[in-house]
């Protein structure tokens, strides 16, 4: 019985353990964020198109896992590219035609297909909450259309309450009421009426069925059904998201559903398994956060609580989006500070999303038009966007970041999502595999752990502004056993050994400011290999004060550390540390008796060696 209990205990205290571990191919992707308007123009009207678009999927996967001039992106969200009056197309004013300045359906669905020819999935934005105030159903409703009339909330008189941010809800029309949570431009539609969700499965059917799209962007998904002035999050608005889905998969089990749920994390717990996942706002906000902070505790929490209380791996991760300033505009545009936030997103456990132009430094802040602006192709006119005039202004920061230098520069911004987009494509650990926060030294540091399958790969990111010359990182409970492996830092390719002690704790070093590491642990060799055939001498063994070390490694430009076993650098002052050709000598008399984990780096080793101090 007590067995039972105790396991009993276990899956209520960990509550991911009640969800299977199921993984789907949006687990295997990299999405990409794109407004269509912005990407690129075809015809030189200054507006982005379908066509556009078409011309720049091998930017973003040209379908060959061999060549680093692509991002490696394997889905695509298409901010609204329905029939709209406005610029964005959030307020759609026919759910069965294209926006008219982005193409014809023959352009949409070429694209569609050659999309799919390079292994990228199409998703597009469904704006299901409001229509236009333009679209036929709401002005049949608003002529008291009995058939349409109950699209729309109407009332007579005037409600008294205000929405969830303290704006108007009831607006005025034909002498009556209706009701718009956003503005009066849309119009909330009523799903309390059976013909109005009829009609909006209809929608859903004709993208899946005529248009071949791979899953929705789900706009707004928390305000589907009212109940007086109790506007969000109903009981009805969730199961609805679950008959949803059910529908959508009996015409394709393999579309996707991503709910736009903006609220806190246990509130988009709620939608768990009602649609296939949702963005994760808590995780994004604590992300910009912590790395302008640097203290990634709130960041850790975040993550945390996701992964134990979501299906497994199921929710959206992204550092910004349309609807807020742009990345590195938060970051106090720091590009080192980017990169840590893309480090770091990128190797978490969820599925990744870039907004377009963040992989380049795109800048932009506040109104939605100035976080939307043309991409940003080329140092030439337009920013390479269009031949024409633009249909918003191209940011100032053009000729400095844009796609065609930053690829020729090593070191540039689109280097590094490059780099982390095609090592997420390569390791199934990142992709799909478990997660582990990792107890470490420093307060700063954020370290974690992803392992699928034997592959172990520690994600460590330094989010101080200055170096950091070793990090002590625990690795207890990890199931990675003493012994000495060889690490790659996957961001950079670059290699070497590293020692995982009898205390179940791996030393890194160092950091820079800002920096991420990627680091695979493989090819363990055993503890009777750590010593290298005894090319080093230690004496005497256990220590007192004077210790000498013999070998033929050992060279005058040798950098020596000592920590306690608690990751403390010891000062090198008290140890009195001389180093000649082949020897070296160091003095633990200021040290109090115990055990110290000494490191021994040159050019082509590093050496890890225990040292007891016990005195005579």
């Amino acid at each position: 019985m007590k067995k039972i209990y105790f396991c009993f205990f276990c899956l209520l205290s960990c509550p991911q353990f009640l969800f299977a571990q199921n993984t789907y191919w949006w687990n295997e992707a990299v999405f990409y964020e794109v407004f269509v308007r912005s990407f690129f123009d075809s015809n030189s009207d200054g507006i982005g198109d379908f066509r556009g678009l078409t011309q720049k999927l091998d930017y973003l996967n040209d379908g060959d896992s061999s060549t680093n001039q692509d991002l490696g992106i394997k889905a695509l969200w298409l901010m609204p590219i329905m029939q709209s009056p406005s610029y964005h197309g959030y307020d759609v004013s026919n759910y069965k035609a294209l926006q008219n300045q982005y193409g014809s359906s023959a352009d949409f669905k070429n694209f569609v297909k050659a999309a799919h020819q390079r292994g990228i999935r199409i998703v597009i934005d469904l704006v299901m909450n409001h229509s236009s105030n333009q679209h036929p159903w709401f002005q049949k409703s608003a002529a008291n259309d009995p058939l349409y009339k109950n699209f729309y909330r109407w009332s007579q008189s005037k409600p008294t309450y205000t929405g969830p941010w303290g704006q108007e809800v009831w607006h005025a029309k034909n002498n009556q009421y209706y009701y718009g949570l956003f503005w009066s431009g849309m119009p909330d539609l009523n799903y309390q009426y059976a013909p109005l969700v009829d009609s909006m499965m209809s929608v859903a059917d004709y993208w899946l069925d005529s248009m071949n799209i791979d899953g929705f962007r789900l706009d707004a998904a928390m305000y589907l059904y009212e109940d007086g002035s109790n506007l969000q999050n109903l009981p009805q608005t969730i199961s609805f998201w679950k008959n949803f889905n059910d529908h959508c998969k009996s015409k394709n089990t393999n579309m996707m559903t991503v709910g736009e749920v903006w609220s806190d994390a246990n509130t988009i717990k709620l939608y768990n398994q009602k649609l296939d996942y949702c963005f994760e706002f808590n995780i994004a906000n604590e992300l910009i956060a912590s790395v302008n902070s640097g203290n990634p505790n709130s960041l850790k929490n975040a993550v945390k609580f996701a992964y134990e209380n979501y299906p497994f791996l199921q929710y959206g991760l992204f550092s910004t989006n349309h609807d807020q300033n742009r990345v590195i505009e938060s970051l106090g545009n720091n590009q080192l500070k980017n990169k840590a936030a893309a480090g770091i997103y990128l190797s978490l456990p969820g599925i990744p999303y870039i907004y377009y132009g963040e992989e380049i430094g795109m800048i932009g802040s506040k109104p939605d038009e100035s976080i939307r602006r043309p991409m940003q192709w080329s140092a030439g006119t337009n920013a390479g966007f269009s031949a024409g005039t633009p249909w918003y202004g191209i940011n100032s920061n053009f000729k400095a970041f844009n796609v065609l230098d930053e690829k020729k520069d090593s070191n540039s911004l689109w280097r590094f999502y490059n780099r982390a987009i095609q090592c997420r494509n390569n390791e199934l650990a990142l992709q799909k595999g478990t997660y582990k926060n990792l107890a470490n030294n420093r307060n700063s540091v954020y370290a974690y752990l992803r392992q699928k399958d034997g592959d172990n790969i520690i994600v460590i990111s330094n989010l101080s502004a200055n170096a950091i010359d070793t990090i002590q990182v625990s690795l207890l409970g990890a199931g990675i056993p003493f012994g000495a492996y060889n690490g790659t830092n996957l961001l950079d390719g670059k290699s070497k050994q590293y020692l995982v002690n009898q205390l179940g704790s791996i030393q890194i070093e160092p950091l820079l400011a800002y920096q991420t590491k990627w680091i695979k642990l493989s090819s363990a060799t055993g503890i009777n290999s750590i010593d290298l055939s005894n090319t080093f001498k230690v004496y005497p063994i256990p220590s007192s004060d004077l210790v000498a070390i013999e070998s033929n490694a050992i060279t005058a430009n040798c950098q020596v550390t000592l920590f306690d076993l608690n990751g403390k650098k010891i000062s090198p002052e008290l140890l009195a540390i001389q180093i000649e050709a082949q020897k070296m000598s160091l003095n633990l008399a200021q040290l109090p008796d115990g055990i110290y984990n000494l490191t021994i780096d040159n050019l082509n080793l590093t050496k890890h060696i225990r040292l007891v101090k016990v005195s005579q």
